[in-house]
């Protein structure tokens, strides 16, 4: 009989303590397992995402980190609102020669679709003709972009600062406040949106004013817009937006107090601003999404914003990195409690074994006599830790993949994070050949202690 088929035998006659101790060596494996494609499918994600996004401005109250999390990962809510007058400056070159632009495209978030909340972004259609994701413009797998320019907002803009402008001055008419068009009421949605609430072109979407389930949210009916276009997947946060014309964000009921952003000049009562004159240039937006044309010009665009009062300038392949190392100290954490179950494990290996020596002193006197080695009986020992110790590597592999399968869409929507499982990886391999060398260890001293058993004590008969 061989020494392996031996081992298993072994295994199979105690098989509560088989099972029991199996059991602990699969969950460390599977908990080291799972922190470890979390951090790394997290790092692949946040790091793949900043493609397209060269530099963000937002508010300047802000973090950077909110700013960029909220702008390209869709995580948290807006940061606040600033002044359009800094995506004009911007578009038409009032910076310095090195801080000069390709685009800016401004963004106004803050409705969602849908129980799972969905960002809508209101935008510009530059968001699909010069935006570019991996060095190209975004793609659709059906349809094409919506049609809203920047000539679109600034004439929307002007309409609604003669309105708003009429109503602060007291005017008895005051000109009329734009009307939403018809042909302004379209929208582009992310690859998962539409495989999730089983969109397609033609299809009939409204936004929420916050987020469902949370005070104060409520339907837009009257900002019902039809899908022209789903984009193609490409495992970002775009997968799961829902783009919008800026127009339609402007003139949803209910935004009316948030459209312009009003400057207070010093010793004015903030209730003064409703009185102060606004003008196009102070509608309120979100964000910027900025393609400098210098290779440092998000650095160069981050210094010059540093002495403005009303935005700044987040550069993304600064901010992302700094958020990874973050997180990457809480997965260390992770993954010593990790190590220290497998420990636990381990030791519940040698003590499940070691208990049985006394048991067994009569079984390897018999195989001693028959001609075993005390080497052979050293292997056979150790070859039950490993055993164990594989079979509990790898049904702890297949729970961690088992439970990002029936995971992924909660941890997506919760984190933003896709969890491709399956996916197998080489640090895998080496995690299973880890565990099974450990357990082998383990097993040692049983297994020493078991090849010292005295033939001619413990072959009799003990009554």
């Amino acid at each position: 009989m061989r020494l392996w088929s031996i081992s298993l035998r072994n295994l199979r006659v105690r098989m509560v303590a088989t099972v029991l101790t199996t059991a602990s060596i699969v969950v460390a494996t599977a908990l080291y397992a799972a922190i470890l494609v979390m951090a790394e499918q997290t790092e692949q994600r946040y790091k793949g995402s900043i493609g397209g996004y060269q530099a963000v401005v937002g508010p300047k109250d802000a973090s950077q980190l909110e700013l960029v999390l909220n702008t390209i990962f869709n995580v948290g809510d807006a940061p606040g609102l600033f002044p359009l007058q800094v995506a004009i400056e911007l578009r038409e070159g009032k910076v310095s020669r090195r801080g000069q632009v390709r685009y800016a495209i401004p963004q106004a978030r803050g409705d969602s679709v849908s129980r799972h909340n969905f960002p809508v972004v209101a935008t510009l259609d530059e968001m699909f003709s010069r935006y570019e994701w991996q060095q190209a413009p975004l793609s659709f797998a059906a349809g094409g972009p919506f049609r809203f320019g920047f000539d679109d907002l600034m004439a929307l803009a002007e309409a609604l600062a003669a309105h708003e402008n009429g109503l602060r001055t007291g005017e008895a008419t005051p000109p009329p406040r734009p009307l939403m068009r018809p042909e302004w009421r379209q929208a582009v949605i992310g690859s998962r949106v539409a495989r999730t609430l089983g969109l397609s072109v033609g299809s009939s979407i409204t936004p929420v004013h916050g987020k469902m389930g949370e005070f104060g949210y409520h339907e837009h009916p009257e900002a019902a817009c039809e899908v022209t276009g789903v984009l193609a997947p490409t495992n970002s946060p775009i997968d799961t937006t829902i783009f919008l014309p800026l127009g339609v964000h402007l003139l949803i009921g209910g935004h009316e107090g948030g459209v312009f952003v009003v400057e207070i000049p010093p010793g004015k009562n903030p209730d003064d601003a409703r009185k102060l004159p606004v003008s196009a240039a102070r509608i309120g937006i979100t964000a910027i999404v900025v393609d400098p044309k210098d290779h440092l010009g998000a650095r160069i665009l981050r210094t010059e914003f540093g002495t403005r009062p009303d935005a700044q300038v987040a550069w993304p392949q600064d901010v992302v990195p700094k958020f990874l190392r973050d997180i990457g100290n809480a997965a260390d954490v992770l993954t010593v409690i990790a190590w220290l179950v497998l420990l636990v494990a381990s030791v519940s290996i040698t003590v499940a074994i070691y208990n049985t020596m006394n048991e067994r002193r009569r079984e390897i006197a018999i195989m001693r006599s028959l001609g075993a080695r005390r080497l052979q009986i050293l292997v056979v020992i150790t070859g039950e830790a490993a055993l164990l110790s594989l079979f509990g590597a790898l049904l702890g592999l297949c729970v961690c993949h088992l439970a990002a399968w029936l995971l992924r869409a909660t941890v997506e929507d919760m984190t933003g994070v896709y969890l491709d499982w399956l996916q197998f990886r080489w640090w895998e391999l080496w995690l299973l050949l880890g565990v099974t060398g450990v357990g082998a260890g383990a097993g040692l001293l049983p297994a020493v202690k078991g090849s010292m058993t005295q033939v001619a004590d413990n072959l009799a008969q003990n009554y």
